[in-house]
Formats: structure tokens, sequence, C-alpha cells
């Protein structure tokens, strides 16, 4: 009767081993999210890329600068009178749109670091998530070891005391002994896991973790919906969310810019210039006005800017097969991903439903018929052995399928598991 008792609270651990500890820690995982979404260092440098871009904006779409030229001319050799003294003032001007085509182009140039941003930021959540998700099943399994443990525990008493009376074996002592020290060593590996997932955490959030802090609430991220793992209703999300996309997209547009900018080479540029000239030998000044023009229809500056746009013609090209070619790559890796999850969700039914009770069942008659003298130490073992790897076997799937959902909220670009 004692290690029937011993069985049901065993049992009931283990359903409610999951339930979170009311002494966890008030950091949650959208906690640690946020606070790596605004502080973690490899977003710093994006933020600074989005600034100097921006500050190319108000570079733009402004004439250069004037020139003021002052000159001394026709001085005789001999110093015989003072020579000619001009003034200059000349003015560059770019006419026919060509400088609100440059801050167009620069307006699209900066766009991109938000996307590169927003691309470290769904690869940041990603792996917050995975090593969250991770240091749970370290939790887990070690909750479990130190039920396992105190298991062994009362039956290697239960092994000395029948040893001692002359009914039990020094051989089955041994291999309690035995399955114990794996356990123990077990211990050390997850322990040291833990303390693994835990920096990984500090330093992608840039928070002061405790050392014994604890995941909390990620149970509930094993009940999603199955409407929002419909393949249907997910691709409208993966064109217009996926970073990929959005680059392309992003290179699309600077190319349709660039070659504005190429087109308008064609169209002459001026320059202004207005000035005074005094004549020393006559003693008289003069104004002065000029007005000079590029010549950018010449034969050879025209193959010049056709070769340019000809190169954005097939880039442009290049780019929408890019695209084509990504949107079934794209595609085809999410539905291989939700084919992963609906595996890894019946995998969980199937252990949760029918082998992890049959296992319980197995150990409760082999535990009975241990305790009655009908069944030797070796088959209890064996069957404690087995309920042991399926629940462990069942936390690790049920965090295989965390992370597979994260995997996907990366490749859509949006996420799907909340929790705090």
């Amino acid at each position: 009767m004692k290690y029937l008792m011993i069985f049901i609270i065993f049992s009931a651990n283990i359903l409610y081993g999951q339930q979170p500890d009311p002494g966890f820690p008030d950091k949650g995982l959208e906690d640690i999210i946020k606070a790596s979404v605004e502080t973690n260092t490899d977003l710093t440098p994006v933020e600074f890329e989005k600034k100097i871009l921006s500050a190319k904006i108000d570079q733009s779409n402004f004439q250069s600068s004037p020139m003021l030229q002052f000159m001394v001319d026709f001085i005789p050799v001999n110093f015989s009178s003072a020579g000619e003294y001009v003034f200059i003032y000349s003015q560059p001007l770019k006419l026919f749109g060509k400088l609100d085509a440059e801050e167009r182009l620069a307006r699209v140039n900066s766009l991109k670091p938000q996307i590169i941003r927003n691309e470290l930021e769904n690869k940041l959540i990603m792996s917050v998530k995975e090593n969250y998700f991770m240091l749970s099943v370290s939790e887990k399994l070690l909750s479990f070891n130190n039920e396992f443990r105190e298991i062994l525990n009362s039956i290697k008493g239960s092994l000395e005391i029948r040893y001692s009376s002359g009914k039990g074996s020094q051989y089955d002592i041994l291999k309690s002994n035995n399955e114990y020290q794996k356990l123990l060593l077990e211990e050390i590996e997850l322990t040291n896991n833990r303390k693994i997932f835990i920096n990984n955490l500090r330093t992608l959030s840039n928070l002061d973790l405790p050392d014994d802090f604890k995941t909390k609430n990620v149970e509930i991220l094993l009940n999603i919906p199955g409407m929002l793992l419909d393949t249907a209703k997910l691709i409208p999300e993966l064109k217009d969310n996926n970073t990929d996309f959005k680059l392309a997209g992003q290179m699309l547009e600077e190319n349709k810019a660039g070659t504005e900018v190429t087109a308008l080479e064609r169209k002459p540029d001026l320059n202004l210039m207005t000035g005074y000239k005094y004549k020393s030998d006559m003693k008289a000044g003069f104004l002065m006005f000029s007005v000079a023009v590029d010549l950018p229809f010449m034969p050879w500056n025209e193959k010049r800017i056709d070769a340019e746009i000809k190169e954005n013609i097939f880039r442009e090209k290049k780019i929408n097969s890019e695209v084509r070619s990504l949107e079934i790559n794209l595609k085809n890796e999410m539905k291989n991903l939700i084919v992963r999850i609906n595996n890894s969700t019946e995998k969980i039914k199937y252990l949760t439903d029918v082998l992890i009770p049959q296992t319980e069942q197995t150990y409760k008659s082999a535990l009975i018929a241990y305790e009655t003298n009908a069944g030797q130490f070796i088959d209890l073992l064996d069957t404690f052995r087995t309920l042991r790897e399926n629940n462990k076997m069942l936390v690790e799937e049920e965090t295989n399928y965390l992370v597979l959902i994260s995997k996907l909220e990366n490749l859509i670009g949006k996420q799907i598991l909340t929790i705090n």
C-alpha cells in the first residue's frame, strides 16, 4: 500500500508538474522579448544607419553651392599698368526635376534599414523564445528527476529491508543504486544547461535575470487554435510581413528611383555667371553675363546613359525572377513547417492520451506485482525507465512544437505565441 501511495503522488506530480510556481519572478516571456527589442546591441548599428540615410534626405533637393572668383589679369611684365581686375559669381543649376528625383531616391534608400531591423527583431524574438522554451524543458526535466529520485529512494529502502531479512538480492540493490546515479548525472547536465539558457536570455535582453529565474505560463502556448495554422490564411501574412519579400520590394523601388535619376542625365544643366571687370588702362569698368550649358546629348554620353538604363532594366527583371523563386521556396518552407507542427501535435496527443497512461498503468501493475512478490525487481525497473523516458519524450516534444511555431512566426513575420 505504501508504494501505491508513492505512485499516486508521483502521478499527480506529473499531471500538475506544468502548473506555474507562484514564486516565479515577475519577468515573463513578453517582458524579455520587449527588453530584447529595445536594448539588444545588434539593433544599434541599424538605428545609426537609419539616421545616416535620413540625413542624406536633407542633403538632397538643393542646388550646388555658388562660387565667387577674383582674378587679376593682363599685368605687364614691367608693371607699367595695373592690369585688369575681375570679380565673377557663378551658380550651377540642375533643372528638369533632377533634384526631386534625387530626393525620391534618398527617401527610398532610407527605408531599407527599417526592413533590416524588422528582420533582426524577428530573429531576435525567435532566439529569445527558443532559449525560454529550452529553459522550461530543463525546469520540467529537473522536476521529474527529483520525483524519480524520490521513488527510487523508496524502492531502494524496500530492497534493503528485503535483503536484510534474507528475501532480497544484493544485485537488485546495486541496480537501484546505478539507476539513482544516472539520475544524479542527468541532474548535473540539466542544471548546467539551465544556467546556459539563462545566460543566453541575459545577453539577448540585457536584463539582470537572477540565477533562480524560472519560466511561467508556457503550458498556455500548447493550445494554439488550428485555424491559425491554415496555409491559405498564412500565405497573405507571408507576402505582407516576410522581410525577404520586403527587401526584394525595396530593391525594386531603389532600382526604379535610380533609373529615373539616370534617365534625367540626358537633360542639360546650366551654369549662370555674372561679374564685374575693371580695365586699368581704360580706367573703366564693365559688367559680365554668361550662360554655360552641358551637352549630355553627345553620342558617347548617350551611349553611357543607355547602357546604365539597360543595366537597371536587367536588374529589375532579375529581382522579379528572384521574387517568384523566393515565393515558391518560402511557401514550400511554410507548408513543411506546418506539416511538422501538425505531426508534433499528433505525437503530443498520442503521448498524452495513449502512451503515457498505458505506461503508468504498466508501472502500477509492476509495482503491485513486486510488492506482492509476484514480480521481479528488474521488471519494475524496466517499467520505471519506460515511464521516465515517455514523460521526458512528452516534454521534449512539447518544446519542439513551440520551437517550430517560433520558426513559423519568424517566417511569416508575425507573432502567434504571446504570453506573459
